[in-house]
């Protein structure tokens, strides 16, 4: 019998059952009177105990345990008494087990080889965050085993790889800067406990797709080259007339007008050039970051027009824009209610809402309001309503939405005043 076994039966039962059997003999010969005869009777009956406990049971036991832990195969006709049952029932456990191993490992290497099908990686994770399967597409993807690599857990693999996600349901969209790749990350969770992953190469897709909204973002429809040919034309025919009437008197005053109308063309030449904005690359921008910094630069404005300038709630919310269109979108939506508004009387307020999937801006002014008529067109290209506005103003900002993926909407009462609400897709705080 093995260490481990004799550490079962130490003190041996055996042993433990003689040594009552001879107490409670040597109480007996106390209480009715001690003898030698008596004292032997005890000591004798203690030692047939103690054999009798050994052979019927303690032996059976050492041996129904040395069986059980070799495996050794013994019919039941050879273990005597009461223990044929047990040792039938732990074999019949044991061979129960097996049949049910092989079963699950047969299941395993027909879900593996399954996996190593597919061209996407995929990896299984345990609840503790453990890899305990991956399939051939992650190791070409990952180098998944490499330099030691083969027992990673899912946060040693996202510190690595750069590809940052949380480990809950969904489909998260990540991009790895260690990689230079971008992928689809797809978790769902295992039937039992863990998670199961998917990690799709979007890449290319992605790159083509960028490529596609850069081409559309550059392109002009004929319409609004006609839009913009127009207004040009008018500035250029003042231009014109100005000098010509400089040529034939040589007064002054015509110079003056040509200066005055040059100037109105170089501001509508220069609204033109911020609409397009060829070149300028999207950014991550904090919305409210960039609506306290122009309100910042306006602020001696607000001051000299006796307008109250006041931010309601400014939430913190990452957005994905050109961040020069932006600061002149707002610089126009804040000139536009400077220019709305009656000095000493009215005010111009600023929001930033952010929910999960949105960051919102709301920029309202208490002045004059627009009527229903001017409404229809003051996201026109060259319309105003004051004699000295280049009438781009809003264009830009329209034009601007349209190609930052923004949703604009404004509403304006006469005499009460006019709101802007512009409505962006909130980017993931984190990189």
């Amino acid at each position: 019998m093995s260490k481990s076994d004799k550490g079962l039966f130490n003190p041996g039962y055996h042993y433990i059952v003689g040594g009552v059997v001879l107490g409670a003999g040597v109480l007996f010969s106390l209480f009715y009177g001690f003898s030698l005869e008596r004292m032997l009777l005890v000591i004798l009956l203690a030692v047939a105990s103690v054999i009798t406990v050994y052979l019927t049971l303690v032996r059976q036991l050492e041996r129904l345990i040395r069986l059980v832990r070799t495996g050794e195969k013994k019919s039941i006709g050879e273990l005597e008494g009461q223990f044929n049952e047990i040792y039938g029932f732990y074999r019949n456990l044991s061979l129960q087990i097996e049949e049910e191993r092989n079963y699950y490992e047969k299941l395993y290497r027909d879900y593996s080889e399954l996996l190593n099908t597919l061209d996407i990686p995929v990896v299984s994770v345990d609840e503790k965050g453990n890899f305990d399967l991956v399939n051939d597409a992650f190791i070409r993807s990952f180098s998944y085993g490499s330099q030691g690599g083969r027992y990673l857990r899912i946060d040693r693999f996202t510190r690595r790889t750069g590809l940052i996600f949380p480990l809950q349901e969904g489909q998260y969209e990540v991009y790895s800067r260690k990689l230079g790749k971008r992928y689809l990350v797809s978790i769902a969770h295992k039937k039992k406990s863990g998670f199961l992953l998917t990690l799709t190469d979007k890449t290319s897709q992605w790159k083509t797709k960028q490529l596609l909204e850069k081409t559309r973002r550059y392109a002009v429809d004929a319409q609004t080259v006609a839009d913009l040919a127009h207004g040009l034309k008018q500035p250029l025919a003042n231009v014109k007339l100005a000098l010509d009437l400089y040529k034939r008197t040589n007064r002054p005053e015509y110079m003056e007008t040509l200066s005055k109308e040059l100037n109105s063309f170089q501001s509508r030449i220069g609204g033109i050039l911020q609409i397009f904005r060829y070149g300028e690359e999207f950014d991550r921008v904090d919305l409210s970051e960039q609506v306290m910094k122009v309100a910042s630069f306006m602020s001696s404005i607000f001051s000299e027009k006796k307008i109250k300038f006041k931010v309601v709630s400014l939430d913190k919310g990452i957005v994905l824009i050109q961040r020069g269109r932006l600061e002149n979108v707002l610089k126009n939506l804040l000139m536009n209610a400077v220019e709305a508004s009656i000095p000493g009387e009215s005010s111009i307020i600023s929001k930033v809402r952010a929910s999960k999937e949105v960051v919102t801006l709301i920029i309202a002014d208490t002045g004059k309001g627009i009527d229903s008529a001017a409404l229809q067109n003051v996201f026109k290209p060259f319309f105003s309503t004051k004699s000295e506005g280049s009438g781009l103003g809003l264009y830009l900002v329209y034009n601007f939405c349209e190609e930052n993926d923004v949703r604009l909407k404004m509403r304006s009462i006469p005499g009460r005043g006019t709101v802007f609400v512009l409505t962006f897709r909130r980017q993931r705080d984190e990189e």
